[in-house]
């Protein structure tokens, strides 16, 4: 007997967004991570909207993109959220990627 095809859903192709953590990733022990600054003003060269947020809040994010010298290339400075309202829950993040190579 052969057994039909497991259907799966088709990925949705991520969009040309990227959000950057702050803590440990954006800063390192306070400083900006020169590969990180790079690789974002790389990406934006690319078209892609950068977005920077922190689970410290906004204020946390809009200190680090200054000291990055990132303010003319990020469009948004956020919280990460403390709660979302999705039909998906977090299992929207099947479909994100994560940048590892930095």
């Amino acid at each position: 007997m052969i057994k039909p095809k497991k259907q799966t859903k088709a990925k949705y192709p991520p969009p040309d967004v990227i959000y950057v953590d702050v803590d440990g990733t954006l800063l390192v022990n306070g400083k900006p991570n020169p590969n990180v600054v790079r690789l974002i003003r790389e990406k934006h060269e690319d078209g892609f909207q950068i977005i920077v947020w922190s689970s410290r809040g906004s204020v946390n994010a809009i200190r680090a993109v200054g000291l990055a010298g990132l303010n003319d290339i990020v469009s948004h400075k956020l919280s990460k959220p403390g709660y979302i309202v999705d039909d998906k829950g977090w299992s929207w993040t099947r479909y994100t990627e994560q940048i590892k190579d930095i």
